[in-house]
């Protein structure tokens, strides 16, 4: 572990699962470091998404060639705080919820107490694509081809199940009460709507096209749907499509990677670019045609940050690039030196003044913030 730069200060905020919350909007009430150098690495192995809270960086490293454990770092220094074995490997996501790091993989959902890594539960799911977790309930929710499966943070309890949305690759979508999910069903590509509570149907909307990447996002004003590459605007009480915000450049080469949303903007990332349109409107407000070469977009107070790859700025390099959120000008960026694969490996996260990733040239965690540029 190099952690000869520490962060200036103990990181506040929390990215506690995909997309900042449970509703995937990708927005974190935070403001991004003022340069983005690297702080520290750490040496444990990891390509999978990290998930921060309390001053805590959670990641995992499982992989056939190490243990497949659960793994708390200090997010100021990188120093490692706890290390529990769930002798696991292959896919798994993380979460933070009601003083408990959640960690599914495989058929297995377990959840360790988030100070110590001593385990509380554990219990049998069917299968893991995504996991969400509802804050106001403490509920964890599994998303999977077979459906969805609730469970009860604190202690395990199965709360329901329902299969009427199936084949769900991307993170159902929590507000008010409600789960937002896209996924099949009856054989059509849908938008469906559930209660947390019980499960229980609320409504069920047929799609153009199951996203190919990119999540739901619920918010105020509606739920987005990246349908058929075209953002549209769902209601979130009946499910009618409100609203439809345009396509996004050639449709038969333009699939949105992340679709983002935080007071009245929508942030879009795609393969060719990324652009800020109006929530109401579609309305343009500013646009970069260079490619994001990966998905993921933070989403902070007055900065947007995602991996951009080749740009003006940096030519031949792959990046995590920042700019101003309300005019899309360029704030900082870090650079990966050019090389076989040298990218991110999961979406950046970001807490107030720091910016966390994995990284091919490190096979592990990397932290970018308010430190000075290293000579090499």
């Amino acid at each position: 572990m190099d952690s000869d730069t520490p962060l200036p200060d103990d990181p506040t905020g929390a990215w506690t699962q995909y997309g900042a919350n449970g509703a995937n909007t990708f927005a974190a009430n935070v403001s991004a470091p003022p340069q983005g150098n690297l702080a520290w690495t750490s040496d444990v192995f990891t390509r999978w998404r990290p998930v921060v809270a309390d001053g805590t960086v959670y990641t995992t490293n499982f992989d056939p060639s190490n243990d497949g454990s659960a793994i708390a770092l200090n997010a100021q220094d990188g120093t490692e705080q706890w290390r529990t074995t769930l002798d696991a490997s292959g896919d798994n996501v993380l979460v933070v919820v009601d003083d408990r790091c959640v960690v599914a993989y495989d058929e297995e959902l377990a959840a360790l107490d988030s100070q110590t890594g001593e385990q509380i539960w554990a219990e049998s799911i069917n299968e893991v694509e995504q996991l969400v977790a509802d804050k106001a309930t403490g509920t964890v929710l599994v998303a999977s081809d077979r459906g969805i499966e609730a469970f009860r943070a604190a202690d395990g309890e199965r709360r329901w199940e329902t299969n009427t949305v199936r084949q769900l690759v991307h993170a159902p979508a929590v507000y008010d009460g409600r789960v937002f999910a896209v996924g099949d069903v009856d054989g059509s590509p849908s938008l469906a709507a559930f209660s947390v509570e019980d499960g229980s149907d609320r409504w069920q909307r047929e799609l153009m096209a199951t996203p190919e990447s990119a999540a739901p996002v619920a918010a105020q004003d509606g739920v987005f749907v990246a349908d058929d590459r075209t953002i549209v605007v769902h209601d979130r009480d009946t499910g009618d499509r409100r609203r439809e915000l345009g396509s996004f450049g050639d449709e038969d080469a333009v699939v949105p990677h992340t679709v983002a949303v935080d007071d009245g903007t929508v942030f879009v990332t795609s393969p060719y670019g990324a652009v800020a349109v109006d929530s109401e409107t579609g309305v343009e407000q500013w646009h970069r045609d260079t490619p994001v070469y990966e998905p993921g977009i933070c989403v902070g107070a007055e900065t947007v940050v995602f991996p951009l790859g080749d740009p003006e700025f940096a030519s031949g390099e792959k990046t995590i690039s920042a700019f101003d959120r309300g005019s899309g000008e360029l704030r900082w960026y870090y650079g990966f030196d050019p090389g076989f694969h040298h990218q991110v490996t999961s979406p950046p996260v970001m807490v107030d003044e720091a910016v966390f990733f994995t990284a091919t040239h490190i096979d592990g965690l990397g932290a970018l913030g308010d430190v000075p540029e290293r000579d090499n």
